[in-house]
């Protein structure tokens, strides 16, 4: 893969359960919201066979929050993923 289509940063919000993050991604992708992604939750975040949703923007946090609380599915934390040598970079973000 060329390097340059590879993003510098992206954000991940994580889910109580694994079922949750399922649930609300299956959710945006039946009404075609595409700019989120399902993806492994990090191991050092949380242990386990977890999922979480990314996307690549902070502007799409507030309708992924909003969706999450009418539908009774919390998201733990929200995390911005970067690269820095190579290495992939975790922050936790205080929303």
């Amino acid at each position: 893969m060329d390097r340059k289509y590879i993003k510098s940063k992206y954000y991940i919000a994580v889910f109580e359960s694994r079922n949750h993050a399922i649930q609300i991604y299956q959710y945006l992708n039946r009404k075609k919201y595409n700019q989120y992604e399902l993806v492994s939750t990090p191991c050092k975040i949380k242990a386990g066979c977890s999922y979480s949703i990314k996307f690549m923007d902070l502007k799409y946090y507030d309708f992924l929050k909003e969706l999450t609380d009418k539908s009774n599915r919390n998201i733990l934390d929200v995390y911005e993923v970067t690269r820095k040598n190579g290495k992939r970079v975790l922050i936790k973000l205080d929303l």
